[in-house]
């Protein structure tokens, strides 16, 4: 499906999972990295005004802590599975939501400094939370039963790759750093998502599964 056709897939189920709970509904977006998470949750938010759109990636730990988990770690890719995110952090925001009205705002990770250090504010009277983001059914993770509805993507991992990689040497140009290098942080993230998918298979558990073109 190409994107047009998956928002309305996911936009036309969540409006009907929403109509059908009569408490707040929050659906997880799942699924490997490139896939197209980020850009459905823009989507929907477009043209779902009752949608909060939420990236799991905001709720990152400072580049600072992630990298004295690294160091300590014997299994790299294991930190960004399950130690990288604040969990305390985003299942609290959840609970804000769940259970209030209010206008919130709070701090969330700064892709470029790698500090909490960017304000974003959320407007809780609406019903509906969106959240993006890697791991998010993971078993031994908190998030994972947090989720009133689960929607995965699934795709050609290969191709998805391929694309990636290309965007990212055309984003750094010069600066583009090999995700196959021993020291790429992302082919840490790309190892852990392999094991991710081999083990736990997230897309059974899914409610909905999108195929992406």
């Amino acid at each position: 499906m190409n994107q047009e056709e998956l928002s309305k897939k996911a936009n036309d189920a969540i409006t009907n999972w929403s109509k059908k709970n009569p408490d707040k509904l929050v659906v997880a977006i799942d699924g490997y990295t490139g896939i197209g998470k980020t850009t459905l949750l823009n989507n929907l938010a477009k043209i779902n005004p009752n949608i909060i759109a939420v990236n799991r990636d905001d709720f990152m730990f400072s580049r600072e802590i992630v990298r004295e988990k690294i160091g300590k770690a014997e299994d790299k890719s294991k930190v960004w599975e399950l130690e990288a995110c604040d969990f305390n952090k985003l299942e609290d925001f959840i609970s804000v939501f769940r259970n209030s009205n209010i206008i919130h705002t709070i701090n969330t990770y700064n892709g470029v400094s790698g500090k909490i250090d960017v304000p974003k504010t959320f407007d809780f009277s609406k019903k509906i939370m969106v959240i993006e983001g890697i791991f998010m059914f993971h078993p031994k993770s908190p998030l994972n039963k947090l989720w009133s509805k689960r929607i995965y993507l699934e795709g050609n991992v290969t191709k998805i790759d391929e694309r990636r990689i290309e965007r990212e040497k055309e984003k750094w140009g010069k600066d583009y750093f090999p995700e196959t290098h021993p020291n790429s942080y992302f082919k840490q993230v790309i190892i852990a998502l392999r094991r991710y998918g081999k083990l736990y298979h997230p897309e059974k558990i899914a409610d909905l599964v999108l195929e992406v073109d």
